[in-house]
């Protein structure tokens, strides 16, 4: 009979899950567990029921929704992420998370985002090895060198999608166990045999004809950060320079006001009718497609600009803001003369108005970025990359708890079925076979996790007590219930009132020594 091999089990953490759309980092995710299943037995834990847990059922994944509290500081590098994450390990949620890990006794973890650090300190202190996949640039301030140590300390192994999300984590000790993954996707999801009617259904739908170029802006969701305004500054002066510009918004407004001085940019110039907008969907090859031009205005450090790749996929010329990973995927891909400093919308709107103005420039951009995006980004390399990387993991089985310790203090447990029981002694540990260099140090915040049963000792002391006092106790228990069962039967009330007396006086003679 063939053995058959039981792969690893991986417990991999979702920092948020999307209700109605997903954002780059779950997308991310999800491809990467995707390609993780032949070497893994998955299992996603999200914080609540989105797409990216229905998408992950679909591949036969198996999800846990558990909420588990976010440490945005330490993505800020803020003084206070050491105070944040202290706070988190006193919640009940932090008593869950250690419950549900060690419940599911998983071979090796996955943390995603700088934001999720619970699960990686809970991985740590119970001896489970741990990746930390980077997708987002810590932010630089003083206290940057403070959330790269975290990271260190609470990380066996760690991912980054660019050079941008790994550069603050140069340190000796985190650049030996980084790897850079750059991220890929698979054509045949996108469905490219689709992509011409997708073309001509949406622009039917949006009223673009034939003769417009049609310049999409994209963000699941749009905030201040996805430079929006500089999209519409951008496209305000390019309209009247070219009529046959239009222009495509795709996301869902987070701040409305926002997003409406937003357009207020187009309507003081009286050119909303070349202005489209739709939310945004999950389904992008029913969106890319209609577009001739994507911008990708980026404010913030990206830690890599997915949506700049995804446009180049469908053969779609780019300009962008050099944005952290946006600036590393216009060199790899030979389009660092669309790629312009971070905020100058004039720039910008060069550069777009450049592609505007000769149709064939256009075309030709935008093939040789169908053509690059495969070369650097295609599944084939990514899935050499993360081949690599796997045959480096030393994962080994999960190493159930017997003896713990605190790291404050010498008191020793038994773990028995979820719960602590305290040794009164070291006498007794002993003599029950076990020795101190048996017993896990675990951190205070796990130890404190667990609910404490009985004292192992107490029972046996109670007994030797009993026995060498002699059971004046003993007697006078007896008596008292005795003597109300007689009371109750007899009606021996004369004798009650002498033994209550005696008693008393027992009870004072006592007291006295």
């Amino acid at each position: 009979m063939k053995r058959v091999s039981v792969k690893p089990k991986m417990l991999v953490f979702s920092h948020i899950c999307s209700p109605q759309y997903v954002t780059g980092a779950e997308k991310l995710l999800l491809f990467m567990v995707r390609e993780l299943l032949p070497s893994f037995q998955c299992t996603l834990v999200v914080p609540n029921e989105g797409v990216i847990a229905a998408n992950a059922r679909k591949l036969g994944i198996t999800v846990i929704v558990h909420h588990i509290p976010l440490v945005v500081p330490l993505y800020l590098a803020l003084p206070l992420m050491q105070d944040e994450i202290a706070a988190s390990e006193r919640e009940s949620a932090w008593r869950d998370l250690v419950k549900l890990i060690d419940g599911e006794r998983p071979n090796i973890i996955l943390a995603n985002t700088c934001v999720h650090p619970l699960p990686a300190i809970v991985g740590k202190a119970l001896g489970i090895p741990v990746i930390w996949s980077v997708m987002e640039t810590l932010r630089d301030t003083t206290h940057s060198g403070m959330a790269a140590s975290i990271i260190e300390q609470y990380s066996d192994y760690v991912i980054g999608i660019s050079e941008s999300t790994l550069s603050p984590l140069s340190t000796p000790g985190l650049s030996a166990k980084s790897t850079l993954i750059l991220p890929s996707w698979d054509q045949e999801v996108l469905s490219p045999g689709s992509w011409s009617m997708q073309r001509v259904n949406r622009r039917r739908q949006l009223g673009i004809e034939d003769h417009h170029r049609f310049v999409g802006y994209i963000s699941s969701s749009i905030f201040e950060a996805k430079g929006l305004e500089h999209f519409m500054q951008m496209a305000v002066n390019t309209a009247v320079q070219y009529p046959h510009a239009m222009y495509l918004i795709v996301g869902n407004p987070v701040d409305p006001g926002y997003f409406n001085r937003c357009l207020d940019i187009a309507r003081e110039r009286g050119l909303m009718e070349r202005f489209r907008w739709i939310r945004f969907e999950e389904q992008v090859e029913s969106v890319y497609p209609a577009m001739d031009l994507l911008v990708v205005p980026s404010l913030t450090i990206e830690g890599f600009g997915m949506t700049a790749l995804e446009g180049m996929v469908f053969g779609k010329a780019v300009v962008a803001y050099g944005s952290g990973g946006l600036s590393e995927i216009g060199r790899a891909t030979g389009n660092e003369v669309f790629t312009v400093p971070t905020g100058d919308s004039a720039m910008l709107t060069g550069a777009v108005s450049s592609l505007l103005a000769d149709d064939v420039a256009l075309q030709a951009v935008s093939a040789r970025n169908a053509q690059a995006a495969h070369a650097v980004y295609g599944i084939t390399a990514y899935r050499e990359r993360l081949r690599m990387f796997v045959e480096q993991l030393s994962v080994r089985g999960y190493i159930p708890l017997t003896l713990v310790r605190s790291t404050g203090s010498p008191s020793v447990y038994l773990y028995e079925d979820g719960v602590l029981r305290q040794f009164r002694s070291m006498k007794l540990l002993l003599r029950m076979g076990y020795s101190m260099e048996e017993a896990r140090v675990l951190p205070d915040a796990v130890i404190a996790a667990w609910p404490k049963g009985a004292p192992i000792g107490t029972a046996l002391r109670r007994r030797r007590r009993r026995g060498r006092i002699g059971g004046s106790i003993g007697r006078r228990r007896r008596r008292k219930s005795g003597g109300s069962a007689r009371r109750r039967l007899r009606g021996g009330r004369q004798r009650s009132r002498r033994r209550n007396a005696a008693g008393g006086a027992g009870r004072r003679k006592r007291s006295r020594r």
